[in-house]
């Protein structure tokens, strides 16, 4: 039976596992469930079959208690994958050789003298919001790697993986680091630029909160479990392609990457020097837009509580297909992998989400980048004037149900912060950080057709919402009239006292 260390204030000699000579040679800035039942668990995997020996030293951004229950724990939690019909298995992962928090000073430091050790690789995996200059998370990475400079000279390499479901998100981290962050020397510019290998990367495998987990699978992973863990981990089986790396290699061409994530391909891990842009976009545009704008915002704002609830509702349900049908016709148009069908992969995905609970308002969260990143493709899309009438339909509801989940119902006085209001009465916050959306929508309820066309127009014509960063043109989804004309309409239904559900039944009505 595991040795549970009873220890609850973070020090140093938590930062190295006792029962196990295995030294960490991988940084984790974040301590979520999809790191800790996704690399985490593919270095347990590696580790376990001689292929790797290395451990992870996590950094837990905001608090305390992961990084006390990783230590108590002696870094050893459980993965259990389960869906609607049960637990399927229980996975003892023990990678993590130790965590710290990032939340104070001598935290950091604690997590900062681990680069005097030689590393692979430092993964980062905190939300879309977490990835900007400033933020806590990115500061700790511009350390980390200067630290890591300092101490192992301009020779050394070093991995840097983006976990966030960002489009190029290793592109998009160096790019902040080189170009946003001030310049220490030319020489750790240099260094940044030829020895750090910012890699893409694309993560897919479901990871619900535990409190969205049903009691009675909680209740039986802890009896099998048998002893305490506080990480337990609750996740869906493995997806086919859970995990996909680009490494195009250093100058020399050898690949940068040191852990043999590659050698995992009867888990469907994918590492190629190719561009994995493709592949990034399908999961975004096929598997990310399922939830977001497909059926989150209109589940929380119908009183449906889980996403699983929302994806089998005998209004949504066929929605739901129709609306991912039309982006798969327009996403394998615009973007063909060979050999891939974009239809069997959503289809895939609504399937796998019908199959384990998880909870609607967890993933209502930063709404501006989800849209740019999973809708506004879809409607800038060369191959958008010839999808079908349905699938404009579908679409433009969808996206209209997001806007009207981020309309403002009060705002909070003398602060910045808006709450909602959904089709049942209940109030939420709007959690999304660009508040640019909300502003404008402000007051909308109740507002006649002309007032939400021009606060719609003002919205999609703003190229700072909708343009990706590094983009060499400007994106401005009021290109697209069709689309606006459309998205207003049903806008407009949703501020004048109609639901979601309303809306929707005479949509699908029309689809009959």
């Amino acid at each position: 039976m595991m040795d549970i260390r009873r220890e609850t204030q973070l020090d140093q000699k938590c930062l190295s596992n006792a029962s196990r000579t295995t030294k960490n040679r991988i940084l984790a800035i974040g301590a979520g469930g999809l790191q800790r039942a996704l690399t985490h668990e593919f270095v347990h995997i590696l580790n376990e079959r001689h292929l790797y020996n290395g451990g992870i030293l996590v950094g837990q951004p905001r608090g305390t208690e992961k990084a006390d229950a990783f230590n108590r724990q002696n870094g050893v939690y459980h993965v259990v994958t389960f869906d609607v019909e049960g637990i399927h298995d229980i996975r003892q992962v023990s990678s993590v050789g130790g965590a710290t928090t990032l939340a104070t000073e001598s935290g950091r430091e604690q997590f900062y003298a681990q680069t005097q050790n030689l590393l692979d690789l430092v993964l980062i995996g905190v939300t879309e919001a977490g990835i900007a200059q400033g933020e806590l998370a990115m500061d700790v990475l511009d350390e980390t790697l200067y630290r890591y400079f300092s101490h192992h000279g301009a020779d050394a390499t070093l991995c840097v993986i983006n976990t966030d479901n960002l489009r190029n998100n290793g592109d998009v981290i160096r790019d902040i680091l080189c170009n946003e962050y001030p310049r220490r020397s030319d020489a750790y510019a240099d260094w940044l630029k030829t020895n750090v290998g910012f890699l893409n990367e694309m993560g897919d495998r479901l990871v619900p909160q535990v409190y969205a987990v049903p009691e009675e699978i909680q209740a039986e992973a802890r009896a099998r479990i048998g002893i305490p863990d506080e990480l337990i981990t609750y996740a869906e089986k493995m997806p086919a392609k859970p995990l996909i790396i680009e490494d195009k290699g250093s100058a020399a061409g050898r690949a940068r990457l040191q852990v043999p994530f590659s050698a995992l391909k009867d888990f469907g891990v994918i590492v190629t020097q190719e561009s994995i842009e493709p592949h990034h976009d399908w999961k975004l545009l096929l598997v990310n837009s399922v939830h977001v704008p497909g059926i989150t915002h209109k589940g929380m704002l119908s009183g449906i509580e889980y996403v699983n609830e929302a994806a089998v509702h005998p209004t949504f349900a066929p929605h739901l297909e129709r609306l991912m049908a039309g982006y798969a016709e327009i996403v394998e148009a615009d973007i063909p992998i060979a050999g891939q069908s974009a239809g069997a992969y959503t289809r895939e995905f609504i399937e796998r989400i019908r199959r384990v609970k998880d909870d609607n308002a967890r993933i209502n969260i930063i709404e501006t980048v989800k849209l740019r990143e999973r809708a506004a493709d879809i409607v800038m899309s060369p191959n958008y004037a010839s999808a079908t009438e349905e699938f404009k339909t579908d679409f433009a509801y969808s996206f209209a149900t997001v806007l009207r989940f981020l309309t403002p119902h009060v705002s909070q006085p003398g602060e910045r912060a808006y709450f909602g209001i959904t089709d049942t009465g209940e109030t939420y916050e709007i959690r999304d950080p660009d508040l640019t959306i909300q502003n404008v929508l402000n007051g909308a309820f109740g507002a006649g057709l002309a007032d939400v066309e021009r606060r719609l127009a003002a919205i999609f014509s703003d190229a700072t919402l909708w343009t990706p960063p590094g983009a060499s043109a400007e994106v401005r989804l009021s290109q697209n009239r069709d689309f606006g004309r459309r998205a207003a309409q049903f806008y407009h239904q949703l501020v004048n006292g109609q639901t979601c559900l309303e809306v929707l039944e005479a949509i699908n009505q029309r689809a009959k």
